[in-house]
């Protein structure tokens, strides 16, 4: 074979051996992307996973805040047949108490019952009769009535709706038994009385009277949510936001507060 043969196999088949070596190159490169993209597509597919259960999670919060709304809308309507069953309750341990410790030896004679005659033949003093020219009274009181059946009676005439007769018998709850536990209840059965008369200015006057006289009382939070009710239906709209923010600050854990925070939404959309 020719000597400038020999050379030119050499440099062809060098060529080949560098073309060859380039292709492995390139293959590896291509092996090492289609290993990314394969990555990839899993990574893109578990986000599709994450997007997807947290699109199921989101739709559930909404689900469960539509069921907390509706259930928050009957709250009102609930407080207020648990007040009236607690009110209720409460007239009943008091009246236990009452009738336990009449019990005991040498008990003496509850607050407003009729006493028995003493040595010198003098009676305790009895509730004041009303005069004939008085409205009618709530119910017939006997002579030997006690502080808590005035209070019961006053409460049974608002239950049933008889409102006169019911602020009657709770005045003279309040004007006979001022220092009693119950003396700020009377006035604030008073106002809701009234208010739900629409004497809505009576009520206020009601309301003011009781936060001024018992300010520790457990009917005070109450006593601002239906005095800013009261300033509400008469058309005092700035009155009746003081009166809610009010109980909003010295009371933010009651439930009243939660419905004046109500409350002051729908006054701000009017």
């Amino acid at each position: 074979m020719p000597l400038w043969s020999a050379g030119g196999v050499d440099k062809t088949k060098k060529v080949y051996e560098l073309i060859y070596d380039d292709v492995q190159v390139l293959k590896k490169q291509v092996q090492d992307l289609a290993t990314r993209a394969q990555k990839n597509a899993e990574d893109i597919q578990l986000v599709k996973d994450q997007l997807k259960e947290l699109g199921d999670v989101v739709r559930r919060s909404q689900t469960d805040q539509l069921g907390l709304r509706e259930d928050l809308r009957s709250v009102p309507q609930q407080y207020q047949a648990l007040a009236g069953k607690i009110e209720q309750l409460s007239l009943d341990v008091a009246r236990l108490a009452e009738s336990f410790a009449a019990l005991r030896p040498g008990a003496p004679p509850a607050a407003g019952a009729e006493a028995k005659p003493t040595e010198k033949g003098r009676d305790e003093p009895k509730l004041p009769e009303k005069k004939p020219e008085d409205k009618p009274q709530a119910t017939l009181l006997p002579s030997n009535v006690s502080p808590q059946d005035v209070y019961n009676m006053a409460y049974n005439d608002y239950l049933k709706g008889n409102f006169d007769l019911a602020v009657e018998g709770f005045r003279m709850y309040k004007d006979q038994f001022s220092d009693s536990p119950l003396a700020d209840n009377a006035l604030y059965w008073i106002g809701e009385c009234y208010y739900s008369q629409r004497k809505f200015e009576d009520a206020i006057d009601m309301f003011n009277e009781l936060i001024l006289s018992y300010p520790q009382g457990d009917k005070i939070a109450a006593a601002f949510l239906k005095k800013g009710m009261s300033f509400a239906e008469t058309g005092r709209k700035e009155e009746a936001m003081a009166a809610y923010k009010l109980l909003i600050t010295k009371f933010p854990v009651e439930e009243e507060t939660r419905i004046a925070q109500q409350k002051i939404k729908e006054l701000a959309e009017k």
